[in-house]
């Protein structure tokens, strides 16, 4: 009976995988346009730069942004401004399918789980997928151009073919151990904020791989395929930094690299990290009411975290109370470690939670998987009490969760429009404030226009090669110069506006309009971004 239901079930996947995507393009129809800051800072600029060799032409355009890997966003500025730049709804879907790749992995992962126990996928199991899919940064992530989404699929992919070795009665195979580290790997490299997935899937198949000889086989071949997928990713673009601002990772850990652009600091985002130490020891736990500015700029509740936590800390003593290990246990005990490794990284480099979404992702699986230990079954299924419990976690998350907002508008005739007067030839532009950057891409210009920001990034540049070159391009500029101002700049950009043109003033301000500055219901902001001409002041 055991082989016609797993053909079956093989069967099934094409169907499981295309309901996945048309639930995330659904999703990103419903949830609307992308405006999120991200996009406005940089996801639009960076690859407008990269491809029309900018990097030698603006300075810190994007602000600290200015320098990330811009590989990720060629795609959505190439479709943006291409074949889909009168298809935003179209944009919209294809960004969501992205979350469709991610719901359906996380079926696979959880059907590798049962398969692993020896049992079938059941009602318990779409449970605890639905709970994955549901959370909080994977939902709200969707059709936006963060990058989050991505990343996440890739890690999860890994996860599931390192689940899917384990379950190899000769020990994990090489080859699949070096395509999980690929992808985990390539994560890491087209945003390195993913970088403690390979680490903690390295050192969890190494803590829970038997024997030894598998486990350290199993390390070392994880170890060579998320290097190699890092320097795929990452490489040609670490190296283009060094050779051309001396730190590869600019400007991020330049007390390590020490490039004359910038401060020897780290220029790590730090606003997130637990502020006390029952902060430190439970920090899930704060997330369960709805709160702002603790570990997202958004609003937002997520129980998810805290259920996942709990599984980890609960399953060390479920295995000292039987010492017999079922089937299925390795591969709980490998997700319960990368859990817990990912999680401690994660914790101490930024506690920024949209970096999290695998962990967010496995939290219903890592829950039914310690439910099953805690009441099993006799026959080897999961048991009434199991069922019954991660119900109950279900209807936990519904109560609690609360979808943040990182800015959304209605969908416009295209992805991106922008209204503006046009600029002369050899403008030098201002961006004053942030986040201005998506804007020069798409103004009426002329191809020989400059662009340099003025915001917190240039001012911690004092005293340092990056703030004396914008100072020299902005004094020694031969034709018009702009200021670009955001309605959110500070006093301090404003002022280096006066301190690098001293005598001038700003003239013949006009508003630049934006489908990517309303509101939700598609109303204009009040005040806008405007473009003034800088011209000399008239003598007293």
């Amino acid at each position: 009976m055991t082989a016609p239901r797993r053909k079956r079930l093989d069967e099934r996947w094409p169907w499981v995988l295309g309901g996945c995507l048309a639930a995330g393009t659904l999703l990103a129809l419903c949830l609307g346009q992308d405006a999120s800051w991200d996009l406005r800072n940089y996801h639009l600029y960076n690859a407008w730069a990269w491809l029309n060799g900018r990097e030698s032409i603006d300075i810190a355009a994007a602000g600290l942004q200015s320098w990330f890997n811009p590989a990720l966003d060629l795609p959505y500025y190439l479709l943006a401004t291409g074949p889909l730049q009168h298809a935003p709804r179209w944009l919209a879907a294809l960004q969501g399918l992205w979350f469709g790749l991610l719901a359906f992995l996380v079926f696979r992962i959880a059907a590798t789980f049962a398969r692993l126990q020896r049992r079938r996928f059941g009602t318990a199991d779409a449970i605890a997928v639905a709970i994955g899919v549901t959370g909080t940064m994977a939902v709200s992530q969707t059709g936006l151009t963060t990058n989050e989404l991505p990343t996440a699929c890739l890690v999860l992919a890994g996860i599931a073919l390192l689940l899917h070795a384990l379950g190899n009665p000769d020990g994990p195979p090489w080859r699949t151990l070096l395509l999980a580290g690929l992808c985990t790997g390539l994560a890491a490299g087209l945003k390195p904020t993913a970088i403690v997935y390979p680490v903690a899937a390295g050192f969890a198949a190494a803590a829970t791989l038997r024997p030894w000889r598998c486990a350290g086989r199993g390390f070392i071949a994880l170890a060579l395929g998320s290097g190699g997928g890092f320097l795929l990713a990452y490489g040609w673009w670490g190296w283009h930094l060094y050779q051309s601002i001396g730190n590869p990772a600019f400007p991020m850990f330049n007390q390590w690299f020490h490039s004359p652009w910038a401060p020897a600091t780290s220029m790590t985002d730090t606003r997130f990290l637990p502020r006390s130490p029952e902060q430190w020891l439970a920090y899930p736990f704060y997330w369960l009411r709805r709160n702002q500015a603790l570990v997202t700029e958004a609003r937002f509740a997520d129980p998810r975290y805290a259920l996942a936590f709990l599984a980890v800390l609960a399953l060390p003593a479920l295995r000292l109370w039987s010492r017999r290990d079922p089937p299925g246990g390795p591969a709980l005990g490998f997700l319960a470690v990368f859990w817990a490794l990912a999680y401690l990284q994660w914790l101490g480099l930024f506690s920024i939670l949209r970096y999290a979404i695998p962990l967010e992702s496995l939290s219903g699986v890592m829950a039914l998987g310690v439910l099953r230990r805690a009441w099993p079954d006799p026959d080897g299924g999961v048991s009434r009490t199991a069922r019954r419990a991660i119900g109950a976690c279900a209807l936990l998350c519904l109560a609690l969760t609360h979808y943040p907002n990182w800015g959304r508008v209605p969908f416009s005739r295209q992805p991106v429009e922008v209204s503006a007067p046009r600029l002369p030839a050899h403008s030098l532009v201002m961006l004053v404030g942030m986040p201005l950057a998506y804007l020069p891409p798409l103004l009426p210009q002329d191809s020989h226009a400059r662009y340099v920001g003025l915001n917190w990034f240039t001012d911690a540049t004092r005293g340092y090669r990056l703030y004396d070159a914008i100072e020299q391009a902005v004094r020694a500029h031969n034709g018009p110069r702009y200021a670009l101002l955001s309605p959110d700049a500070t006093t301090q950009d404003q002022g280096m506006l006066g301190q690098l043109l001293p005598g001038y003033r700003l003239d013949d301000c006009r508003p630049v309009t934006s489908n990517l500055e309303r509101d939700r219901r598609g109303r204009p902001p009040i005040h806008p971004v405007e473009l003034c001409r800088m011209v000399p002041a008239a003598p007293v």
